[in-house]
């Protein structure tokens, strides 16, 4: 299979990186804009906005713990505890003694990225040590050939990515399709994952589900603004 896994050795020690570019969209440049917040000031930061939409997207369902959070992104509960200080800033999240939650503004914003983790993770895809699959309903018109999309993932650690897109019930990669590589028939797959007409998806590969799963919001990031 000529894939970008036989470009990159997935199997390597994964080294966290260091963000020097912190942000990968314009998602919330302009709420951290009227809070003067600046994430580039200062010591290189532990974590991305692609981080933050992670982290509003697992409060959207209920209250949960930093602890849980850091353990979810393996970012650091510090580093959690800085972004929710920036989400309770934008009017985004909130918090209580049960745990952090999100405002009916920020999930407004959540729902409209329209991204759903499916509870079936890809397995033997990328061939990778960890693999990690985000949907985002509706959003598959955003997505082409551009390599932003794959560049926002590698930005978080990825090793591998593959944004695709469903079109008239077939599941194609524009990106790869673009550079003529090959990869793998994803139809089945998107099927089980409830993958519909007109959505988008990020499959990304790395070292550890932490780093995959982050990866893919970054893509994801990029595909949504």
């Amino acid at each position: 299979m000529n894939t970008e896994s036989q470009t990159t050795d997935c199997l390597n020690t994964h080294l966290e990186p260091s963000y020097f570019c912190p942000f990968i969209g314009s998602m919330f440049q302009g709420p951290m804009g009227n809070l003067s917040i600046d994430m580039r000031r200062g010591m290189v930061r532990r974590f991305t906005d692609a981080h933050i939409l992670y982290i509003m997207y697992l409060c959207s369902d209920g209250k949960v713990s930093r602890q849980a959070l850091a353990d979810i992104t393996g970012i650091g509960e510090g580093a959690v505890r800085t972004i929710l200080k920036y989400l309770r800033g934008m009017g985004f999240a909130d918090a209580q003694k049960r745990g952090i939650y999100l405002t009916p503004k920020g999930k407004e914003l959540v729902d409209g990225t329209g991204i759903e983790i499916p509870e079936e993770q890809p397995l033997g895809l990328l061939d990778c040590k960890a693999e990690f699959v985000l949907l985002a309903h509706g959003k598959g018109y955003l997505m082409d050939s551009d390599i932003k999309y794959r560049d926002g993932a590698i930005m978080m650690g990825a090793s591998v990515c593959m944004p695709f897109r469903m079109d008239g019930g077939k599941v194609t990669v524009p990106y790869y399709d673009a550079v003529q590589l090959e990869y793998p028939d994803l139809s089945e797959f998107a099927e089980r994952i409830g993958m519909k007409d007109g959505d988008a998806g990020m499959l990304c590969g790395a070292a550890s589900i932490q780093v995959a799963s982050s990866a893919a919001f970054g893509g994801m990031l990029k595909l949504l603004g």
